[in-house]
């Protein structure tokens, strides 16, 4: 029941961010940080499969944006939640994303 607006909030999100290019919304930056919020409340609910997939939509978005450092900080906070659900392998593929490797530096 406390995760239902949380919930609502995922999909409106995840409807918008489906669609190609960079999404018309007011303030990108406010997007970004509502996105990152979204992901630190699931996982304070203990419910670190939403966690995830929110810090996914953050990737999104900022790979949309072309903002390497906000797609970087949401591939560690992925790898950080795949260790807590023992994927250690899947955590090391973010980790290596995250440090350069796949968001566009040589």
């Amino acid at each position: 029941a406390l995760s239902k607006p949380l919930d609502e909030a995922f999909s409106l999100w995840k409807q918008l961010l489906e669609k190609p290019g960079i999404p018309c919304v007011r303030c990108p930056e406010q997007t970004v940080i509502s996105l990152r919020l979204l992901a630190f409340l699931y996982n304070l609910q203990a419910q670190p499969i939403q966690a995830a997939e929110s810090f996914l939509l953050l990737r999104s978005l900022c790979q949309k944006l072309g903002d390497t450092s906000g797609m970087a900080n949401a591939l560690c906070e992925l790898a950080k939640i795949l260790l807590q659900l023992e994927c250690p392998s899947q955590a090391q593929v973010n980790l290596r994303m995250a440090s350069g490797k796949g968001l566009g530096d040589p």
